[in-house]
């Protein structure tokens, strides 16, 4: 088993260029430039990569697409194209391999290279590495936009003050409420709001789970979250399945649970992602609660933001 591991982790090279200076890469963010020949994007392979990496983003009310892709043809891939911050490129007629490079022809930028004799060798390589593709994209996608929030980052110590920790998070975003153990981070759009919010709860030694992070996020909401008349209130939308899985953020373990919420009695909701961090130094967990109200508007670039922003916590002392 050690030696099929071993060779899983060795076909899944990543080789950096830091040998020369390179140009800035370019591209919107969750975009991938796939470099392959217009008979295999039109056939199989295509729809395989589509199927794996434009699969509709869970917790989203409407179908967004993890990753918007963008065929180039192997002729016209030089110049400005290879400036592109994420490509995949797809070759026939090799042996078998996939490849990470780091940096090849701009900095940052990720580079997959997918080999195969045939197309269905290209596409087991697809489905053999999925997992570590989609995840080695997302993290350099998350990484660039925390670089981008970084260039106007608001100079609010609320977050230092209250729980003695750093988020980086855009000037735009206003404190909407800070109150015992509470803090309301809230960014008006032109058809709602993004929100995150930030609590915490004693560590106890029973495990968190789905129920019950629901449970904590509904009777903080319930609280702090009102709706747009009196007796309204924010909770989790119960006919939707929220999604859980393992995280971990600065070295702290925790969990990441993705669904809907919803005003009840009224015509309002949207989608929520919460992260439950635990801080067994402080002997607490905290909760970060972001949620997006901006009806018939597509919110994925939304969540993808405040995911940012709360990957970029650090703990202060």
């Amino acid at each position: 088993m050690r030696k099929i591991v071993l060779i899983a982790t060795l076909l899944f090279t990543s080789c950096n260029n830091n040998t020369k200076i390179l140009l800035a890469s370019s591209g919107n963010l969750n975009e991938i430039s796939v470099v392959v020949e217009d008979q295999l994007w039109e056939g199989d392979v295509g729809k395989a990569l589509k199927k794996t990496l434009s699969r509709p983003i869970y917790g989203l009310p409407q179908q967004e697409p993890l990753f918007k892709l963008r065929q180039i043809p192997p002729t016209i891939f030089s110049g400005f194209v290879t400036k592109s911050r994420t490509i995949i490129i797809i070759e026939a007629n090799k042996p078998r391999q996939t490849k990470l490079l780091l940096n090849k022809y701009a900095s940052p930028q990720t580079v997959i290279i997918l080999r195969g004799m045939t197309r269905n060798e290209i596409i087991s390589e697809l489905k053999k590495y999925s997992s570590k593709i989609i995840n080695t994209i997302k993290s350099a996608e998350i990484k660039e936009k925390q670089r981008r929030i970084r260039k106007s980052l608001s100079n609010s110590q609320v977050l230092d003050s209250m729980f003695k920790i750093k988020l980086d998070f855009p000037s735009i975003y206003r404190v909407a409420a800070a109150d015992r153990g509470f803090v309301w981070l809230r960014k008006d759009t032109k058809s709602g709001s993004v929100n995150l919010t930030v609590f915490q709860t004693p560590l106890k030694t029973s495990p968190l789970n789905t129920e019950k992070i629901i449970t904590i996020r509904d009777s903080v909401s319930k609280q702090k979250i009102p709706g747009p008349t009196q007796g309204t209130y924010m909770s989790t939308e119960t006919q939707y399945k929220s999604v859980l899985k393992p995280i971990k953020i600065s070295k702290y373990k925790g969990l990441e649970v993705r669904g809907l919420w919803e005003v009840k009695k009224q015509f309002m909701g949207g989608p929520f992602i919460n992260f439950s961090i635990v801080d067994s130094i402080n002997s607490r967990i905290l909760f970060f609660d972001g949620f997006v109200y901006s009806p018939a508007t597509k919110k994925a670039s939304y969540i993808f933001e405040i995911e940012a922003i709360i990957k970029s916590l650090k703990f202060l002392k």
